[in-house]
């Protein structure tokens, strides 16, 4: 389904007056623009946004990788650029680097450009590139090309933090039609797996248990270790990659500019580098680190995630992880006593 309004009785009209965004809405105008759903394709009965063809899919998953590529994969929303940003250094392919704030060429020397997502560009693009080749995907590991020696670096982060920075690119992102959609509606989405990169679940799962079948060349990285120590998370990556890599983070003056630059403070900065700004209202990165969700999830909310969590991940490595990230906490919510004596209406029109 492309658009679509959900009408369950979880959802109550506003009774007065609502903003989204920079709009004011009348109360039956808000309701139908909160409800609607981010636009979508649906191919070969997956979730994808409006910018992938079926042919280009395809053909991604038919990709065959050389010896000296460096696949970067994730789910959507998980340290994907700056996961990007740190190997692109390390190996010195940083021409997106001299890209000018506001700078009309952005668009063909973006860091989009230069490790682009094979799903969206196609396989063609990518066997055009020079070796070494850096790209990036967000298929599960069963589709994700395999073979020829090739480095798989996979990114993880907790779902709640995840799902909470996915709500904010559909809203960010033109092509989704989204700009003042409602964090409900993009729950439930999510929670049915029903957004692009699919169920987060299935894709967790899929690349752990690609990770236990030691069949290829994977380092797993943790969002959340690499914004706490970014030093540490250099110098892994540097040690994976193995080579000229190792030689650079054995350079102190080299190492401490690279995390500098890798700082979320860093890449604030001009963001034409990371891809064109017409694409999106916003800032692309816009907040990073961890416990956003907090400020999005009601206790329901969490409880769900919590559980689906230890259904999907039971028996995994990952059932281990993220316990103090996802841990709903009533000293994380000052105002939340507050609201439980005098229940206000919140500015979103939500209750």
């Amino acid at each position: 389904m492309l658009w679509g309004f959900q009408l369950g009785s979880k959802y109550s009209i506003p009774a007065s007056g609502t903003q989204f965004g920079s709009k004011q809405f009348l109360p039956h105008q808000a309701y139908k623009r909160s409800r609607r759903v981010p636009r979508d394709v649906v191919i070969d009965g997956a979730h994808w946004p409006t910018l992938f063809t079926g042919e280009r899919i395809r053909s991604a998953k038919l990709l065959v990788p050389r010896p000296d590529d460096v696949i970067i994969c994730t789910y959507a929303k998980c340290g994907t650029t700056l996961m990007q940003h740190i190997v692109h250094q390390l190996m010195g392919q940083t021409e997106y680097e001299r890209i000018a704030d506001g700078a009309q060429q952005a668009q063909a020397r973006a860091l989009c450009y230069a490790s682009p997502m094979i799903e969206q560009i196609g396989a063609d693009f990518i066997n055009a590139m020079d070796s070494p080749r850096i790209y990036k995907s967000h298929l599960r590991y069963r589709d994700i090309p395999k073979g020829g020696c090739a480095k798989y670096i996979y990114v993880v982060r907790n779902p709640k933090d995840c799902l909470t920075s996915y709500f904010h690119h559909h809203r960010n992102f033109k092509h989704y039609d989204f700009e003042d959609g409602d964090f409900d509606v993009f729950f439930d989405l999510f929670m049915e797996g029903e957004v692009g990169c699919g169920d987060y679940f299935d894709h967790l799962v899929s690349w752990l248990e690609g990770i236990q079948q030691k069949q290829e060349h994977i380092l797993l990285m943790k969002y959340e270790d690499m914004v706490g120590d970014l030093n540490s998370a250099v110098v892994k990556v540097a040690a994976f990659l193995g080579g000229n890599c190792e030689k650079v983070v054995s350079n102190a003056h080299d190492l401490a500019r690279i995390v500098e630059a890798s700082t979320l403070q860093s890449m604030k900065t001009n963001q034409q580098r990371w891809l064109p700004a017409k694409t999106h209202h916003g800032e692309f990165i816009r907040k990073g680190g961890s416990g956003d969700w907090k400020n999005h999830f009601s206790h329901e909310q969490s409880v769900r995630m919590d559980e689906r969590f230890r259904q999907r991940c039971a028996g995994t490595a990952a059932a281990e992880w993220w316990a103090a990230e996802m841990m709903w906490n009533a000293s994380y919510f000052p105002n939340l006593q507050a609201l439980i004596n005098d229940p206000e209406p919140l500015e979103d029109g939500r209750e």
